[in-house]
């Protein structure tokens, strides 16, 4: 089983970051996390930092993901290491070509969190997953959240959405197995092969593979 927060900040890279990627991950590790995902707001790690932190917190896992925003709603896309994601001015049926074309996996975090509505047309261009579960998804929207992933037929996810080291350990996500390497850990999320760990967490549902869709 692979223990991993897919929704990390820091400092560096976002204005909202309250602690540096070393204390981040330093943090996640004596949590008892095996991996995380750092995904600052528009912004992509540097290859040369993501990959000096991947060295020298080896074995503990790292990989570089970004939360882009789309008008008011935040989306988080991992696996694709282009700078084209920084861009700023993206429209979600875009973003979403431009992730399936490439491979990557993509989720809306903490919906419902700035308005009782979603500001992108999820049901015409369903993401990879919900976040159901983070410090910055409200818990009165649960089980609305859980009932939108169940119609879409997508997993809910548990991220920490962390801006500070103290908010690791709550919110995370276990996958089954332990995935080689980022592709198998993208195709296990995508599958709902993983159980949200949250207070009151409701069970990801069963899933077609994206590929099948």
């Amino acid at each position: 089983m692979l223990k991993i927060d897919l929704h990390v900040h820091t400092n560096e890279l976002s204005l909202c970051g309250k602690s540096p990627a070393a204390a981040m991950i330093e943090s996640a590790i004596a949590h008892g996390l095996d991996a995380l995902m750092l995904t600052d707001h528009d912004r992509l790690q540097p290859p040369a930092r993501l990959q000096a932190l991947k060295q020298r917190y080896a074995p503990f896992r790292i990989y570089g993901g970004v939360e882009v925003t789309v008008g008011s709603e935040h989306v988080l896309v991992l696996g694709i290491q282009d700078p084209t994601l920084e861009a700023g001015d993206w429209r979600y049926p875009e973003l979403h070509r431009f992730v399936r074309a490439r491979g990557g996996f993509m989720a809306l975090a903490h919906p419902f969190r700035y308005q009782n509505t979603i500001d992108v047309d999820i049901e015409q261009y369903p993401p990879d997953a919900l976040e159901g579960y983070s410090w910055n998804t409200p818990p009165r929207y649960i089980e609305q959240i859980s009932a939108l992933a169940q119609r879409l037929d997508i997993p809910l996810l548990a991220d920490s959405d962390a801006h500070h080291v103290e908010r690791f350990g709550f919110y995370y996500n276990l996958v089954h197995g332990y995935p080689p390497d980022e592709q198998a850990l993208l195709e296990a999320l995508r599958a709902g092969d993983f159980s949200c760990i949250a207070p009151d967490c409701v069970e990801a549902p069963q899933t077609t593979p994206v590929a099948a869709r």
